[in-house]
């Protein structure tokens, strides 16, 4: 599953420069590439056998490539990679260990809410594809899950962005992320179904277009 979202992230990247490099002479300031992190906070998982996985505040990393389709820079679309992860801390209430993470290719439309000012309020959203990990999920000794799966994402989210100029944007962001319900293998073998993933961050970002 790592290796098929690796030859995903590669193959998207390299079409998104090829076009941005070709693109670049007749639309510029329009391409842009940006960089965010923050803090993440995974909601509780809740596992087909009633149980529920409680994880601790985490991290999000993420990387986009995308370009404005309108000349006034309000409407754009853009191609991105996204990473959270976390620690478990109990399981329905008993001391628990172990790592959760999610790694996505998301394709999102953001709208640019302008004024006469360089601080832009945004909102936006996305659809894409998602592998979620468990890593030596364990409780009371016992490793319960050491797996990963793939599954649909989307996600919403919005902000605002200050223009320092045409070229330089930070922007401070909320983001909600869901993945599609989830099945795992446990150690034994046998099959294990959950609720899917549902995160919510804060993260400050930086985007730089050309």
């Amino acid at each position: 599953m790592i290796v098929r979202l690796l030859r995903i992230l590669m193959a998207v990247a390299i079409f998104l420069f090829a076009t941005g490099v070709q693109a670049q002479g007749q639309d510029p300031k329009l391409w842009y590439v940006a960089i965010g992190a923050g803090g993440a906070w995974y909601q509780d998982v809740e596992f087909g056998t009633g149980a529920s996985a409680s994880m601790s505040p985490g991290f999000t990393l993420n990387g986009a490539f995308g370009r404005y389709i309108d000349d006034i820079r309000v409407i754009r679309l853009e191609g991105e990679v996204l990473y959270d992860r976390s620690n478990i801390g109990d399981l329905s209430g008993v001391s628990a260990s172990g790592t959760v993470s999610n790694g996505a290719v998301m394709f999102n439309a953001i709208y640019d809410i302008r004024f006469d000012s360089p601080w832009v309020p945004y909102l936006g959203g996305g659809l894409g594809y998602a592998i979620v990990d468990f890593d030596s999920f364990s409780s009371g000794g016992v490793t319960l899950l050491d797996d990963s799966a793939a599954a649909f994402a989307w996600q919403f989210k919005g902000g605002v962005a200050y223009e320092f100029s045409p070229s330089w944007v930070i922007n401070v962001g909320y983001r909600y992320y869901q993945t599609d319900n989830l099945e795992f293998t446990n150690p034994t073998g046998a099959r294990v179904s959950s609720g899917g993933t549902r995160i919510q961050s804060a993260e400050v970002g930086l985007r730089v277009l050309f």
